[in-house]
């Protein structure tokens, strides 16, 4: 029988972050590589914000997958909690790389001074 990699994945939370990163990062490699035929993106940059873009995707993931465990309700409730608790995870993931990459601009230029 072959592996059945959604279904080996499913059974725990960091599982479940797994695939949502792998969705995620493709999603992200799929646009990076259209945004280097259009504006002529480095490999760097590519490899730099598939990465942060697929661990983003899979912490979100498995955060909604938590919350949906805790809330329950049935498949439309179940639906809704786990788009709002993605986006809110994305969102503070985001919000966080923006943050330590700012810190990190700060450091360089008072290195520079």
């Amino acid at each position: 029988m072959a592996f059945q990699l959604v279904t080996a994945l499913s059974h725990s939370v960091p599982g479940i972050g797994v695939f949502g990163a792998v969705v995620g990062g493709s999603a992200a490699l799929a646009k990076n590589l259209r945004a280097r035929e259009t504006d002529g993106l480095s490999t760097e940059a590519i490899v730099v914000d598939t990465a942060k873009e697929a661990a983003g995707a899979g912490a979100a993931t498995a955060l909604s997958a938590v919350v949906v465990g805790m809330v329950g309700g049935g498949l439309v409730v179940s639906l809704a909690t786990a788009f709002v608790a993605a986006a809110a995870g994305k969102y503070a993931w985001d919000r966080g790389v923006e943050h330590f990459a700012a810190m990190d601009t700060v450091d360089a230029m008072e290195v520079a001074e």
